[in-house]
């Protein structure tokens, strides 16, 4: 790929291309050589965005601009917007089809983009930042008619991390509150993309999903957690879920603590965790989960894999449940219905606990989950394991786990103004196969095939509902 091969495919014809907004209003866009054009991608995305409401008195930046179809279409929503590209012709080809439009008043268009130097962001800063990610596979330039600019943008894999290690150097870029959209495919590259943005202490959550052709392109919203909950230390307490339920704390707000002095798990038992340990409870709000309490449990222990699997570099669980696969490779096993095991020379040993309470006061139902994480197994006569016996988690710290753990519990149960929930589908679908290689490993069989998990959270069985851990019978040494 050289200059000469740009020259070459710029001495051809632009193209005029017609696309329906999501009001279903025709747009018509002048298209240079090589220039990405709209296509269902893009489509899906400003889908997303017009989900959002007009856009008066918000403010809007597209990254990877291309034709400028996206930015033009919310600058005709009432959005005010910034607009960037590596691609000098992508600039021209927004600023002049904006100007066609009669919305380039709206629309500030710079040239550049994450990792590249220059004021390709606004002065101040946005609500949103959207990107239709590169995620396609090194085109044939002859037969897709790109040029050396375009085409390297499109396969340059490592460019959500580059937006990710901006908002570190220039956090203003996004206001307060604020989310990104990023619309990425099932490929590896796409999948490989939330949990670069988990371990460094972001929420991540999908909003859209559609299958084009023989691949998935999904939109994901990323965003700071609970932005106006910053999480508490203590150096003891005792108990983080008492904390939470008799104080006066703010929905996401965690309570972290180096001890407890009364921590307990199931049935009043006792918890006891070894130094270095996690312990910690989060103030949930009753609304974040359309079910029964058992959604809370479900939903702790997937955003507890997630954070196992962002730091392996595994794909999310709460992305999709088949991403669990790769930590059941490793031996994790969700022991239902609220404990999370790891095996060790076939022997299960408990790594993490779960204890969910509710409080009502004044009409106010006030949800505390707490969530106890080994670092390594204490002694204490039962057999126990910590996330440093994971292979590949030895050198994770307290601290690490700590900043993943709160953003996976946000991505989870965080009520943000500008983005839908969490699809409760996709985490009783996690949860189901999570549990089931713990049934095939210790489970007793005499229930009948665990076939689905109730809207009450109880195992649904070829024999009936369980809806106790004490109706099962089970054969791990633990």
């Amino acid at each position: 790929m050289t200059i000469e091969r740009e020259v070459e495919i710029q001495s051809n014809n632009s193209t005029v291309a017609s696309w329906l907004d999501p009001s279903g209003h025709p747009v018509i866009l002048t298209i240079p050589p090589t220039v990405y054009p709209p296509r269902e991608d893009s489509v899906l995305l400003d889908n997303m965005l017009a989900g959002l409401g007009p856009g008066t008195g918000k403010t809007l930046l597209e990254i990877g601009c291309g034709s400028g179809a996206i930015s033009i279409s919310a600058a005709k929503r009432g959005w005010s917007v910034s607009s960037c590209d590596i691609n000098p012709f992508a600039v021209a080809a927004t600023i002049g089809n904006a100007k066609d439009l009669g919305v380039v008043n709206s629309i500030n268009v710079a040239e550049g983009g994450p990792g590249e130097e220059g004021d390709w962001w606004p002065e101040e800063g946005v609500d949103v930042i959207v990107w239709n990610l590169p995620y396609m596979d090194p085109p044939d330039t002859d037969k897709e008619g790109l040029g050396p600019l375009e085409d390297a943008a499109m396969i340059d894999s490592s460019c959500g991390a580059k937006l990710a290690a901006e908002l570190v150097e220039s956090p203003h870029i996004l206001n307060p509150g604020g989310i990104i959209l990023l619309l990425h495919s099932s490929n590896e590259v796409g999948r490989n993309l939330p949990p670069i943005w988990r371990r460094l202490g972001w929420s991540t959550r999908v909003q859209r999903s559609e299958v084009i052709g023989d691949e998935e392109l999904t939109v994901i919203a990323v965003w700071r957690p609970y932005a106006m909950s910053p999480p508490i230390l203590m150096d003891t307490c005792d108990s983080t879920n008492s904390e939470i339920l008799d104080g006066d704390y703010q929905i996401g707000q965690l309570i972290q603590t180096y001890k407890q002095k009364s921590g307990r798990g199931r049935k009043n038992k006792l918890w006891e965790s070894g130094k270095g340990s996690f312990l910690g409870s989060w103030s949930i709000s009753s609304n974040s989960i359309e079910g029964s309490p058992g959604y809370f449990q479900m939903g702790a222990s997937i955003a507890i894999l997630d954070t196992f699997s962002s730091f392996l570099g595994f794909g999310l669980p709460s992305h999709s449940w088949a991403n669990g696969s790769r930590l059941t490779e490793l031996g994790v096993l969700l022991k239902w219905p609220n404990d999370i095991y790891l095996e060790m020379a076939k022997e299960y040993a408990k790594i993490c606990g779960i204890l969910v309470e509710g409080k009502t006061k004044a009409g106010n139902t006030r949800i505390a989950i707490g969530i106890g994480i080994n670092s390594i197994g204490p002694n204490i006569g039962v057999n126990t394991a910590g996330w440093r016996d994971i292979p590949g988690l030895q050198n994770v710290k307290l601290e690490r786990i700590s900043e993943v753990l709160h953003a996976s519990m946000s991505s989870v149960f965080e009520i943000h103004p500008l983005l839908e929930n969490t699809a409760f589908d996709c985490i009783l679908e996690g949860q189901y196969n999570a549990l089931i290689p713990s049934f095939n490993a210790g489970g007793n069989q005499n229930i009948g095939a665990i076939i689905g998990i109730s809207k009450n959270g109880h195992l649904l069985t070829v024999n009936g509902e369980i809806n106790s851990l004490d109706e099962l019978d089970w054969h791990w040494n633990c």
